[in-house]
C-alpha cells in the first residue's frame, strides 16, 4: 500500500469518528436540555453541544430528525431489536407482558424526551397535511409494531392470518408513548399503575383473540 493510499484511508477513518463524535454530542446535548423541561431548537442544540448551527442543520434537518434519533438512542435500538426479543418465554402471554414492561421501562424513565418525540412526529403530520396521501412520508417507524409481533408469533399457528394482524394491531394501541400519555394524563395513573394496566389490557387482548379463534 502506497503512503498516499494509507493516508487517506486514516484520514476517511478520522472523519467518519468525528461525524460520529459530533453526532453524539448533539444528541446528548438534546437530551439534555429535554430533560430540564425544554424543547430544544436546532440551534439551541447546537449551542449547547459547542458546534455551529450550520453544522448541527447538516446531521438533523429538522427537529423530528433530531427527537428520532434521541428516541432510538433512548430504546436502545440503534443495533437492532432489544435483546430482550431473543430470550423470551414460550407463554405468549408473558411474552408480550415481557415486551410491554421493557417499553414502559425505558420510556417512563425518559418521559420528557418520549413526549418530544409524539409531539415530533404529530408536527411531521401537519406538515404533510395538504400533501396527496400517497405522497407522504411516513412520521412513525415500525418498531413497536415488530416487536408486538415477534411476542406473539406463536400464535401463528392459532389463529389465522388476517386475526393474528389484527391482534397485532390491536396490542400496538395498549402500549408506547401515546399509551403513556392516555394512563398518565387521562386516567391519572403513576408510571408503575400505568405499567400494569398497559400490561393487563395487552393480556386481556391475547386471550379475547384465543377465545374468538377457538368459537
Amino acid at each position: 500500500m502506497t503512503f498516499s493510499r494509507r493516508d487517506e484511508i486514516l484520514n476517511s477513518g478520522r472523519a467518519a469518528n468525528q461525524k460520529m463524535r459530533t453526532r453524539e454530542a448533539l444528541i446528548n446535548a438534546a437530551l439534555e436540555l429535554a430533560r430540564n423541561g425544554h424543547s430544544p431548537s436546532i440551534a439551541e442544540v447546537a449551542e449547547a453541544a459547542k458546534v455551529s448551527t450550520a453544522t448541527a442543520y447538516r446531521y438533523f434537518p429538522n427537529p423530528q430528525s433530531l427527537w428520532s434519533d434521541m428516541a432510538t438512542r433512548q430504546a436502545g435500538f440503534t443495533g437492532g431489536f432489544p435483546d430482550l426479543l431473543n430470550d423470551l418465554p414460550e407463554d405468549v402471554e408473558e411474552r408480550i407482558e415481557r415486551v410491554v414492561r421493557e417499553c414502559c421501562a425505558f420510556q417512563f424513565a425518559d418521559e420528557v424526551v418520549w413526549r418530544g418525540v409524539l409531539r415530533a412526529t404529530l408536527d411531521r403530520w401537519f406538515g404533510q397535511v395538504d400533501v396527496p396521501e400517497a405522497e407522504r412520508v411516513p412520521v412513525r417507524g415500525v418498531t413497536r409494531l415488530e416487536m408486538a409481533r415477534v411476542a406473539l408469533s406463536p400464535l401463528r399457528g392459532t389463529l389465522s392470518a388476517e386475526r393474528f394482524e389484527r391482534l397485532v394491531n390491536a396490542v400496538v394501541l395498549v402500549f408506547g408513548v401515546e399509551a403513556l400519555v392516555s394512563t398518565r394524563d387521562t386516567s391519572g395513573l403513576d408510571p408503575e399503575a400505568a405499567t400494569e394496566t398497559m400490561c393487563w389490557a395487552a393480556r386481556a387482548l391475547v386471550r379475547a383473540a384465543i377465545a374468538e379463534s377457538e368459537a
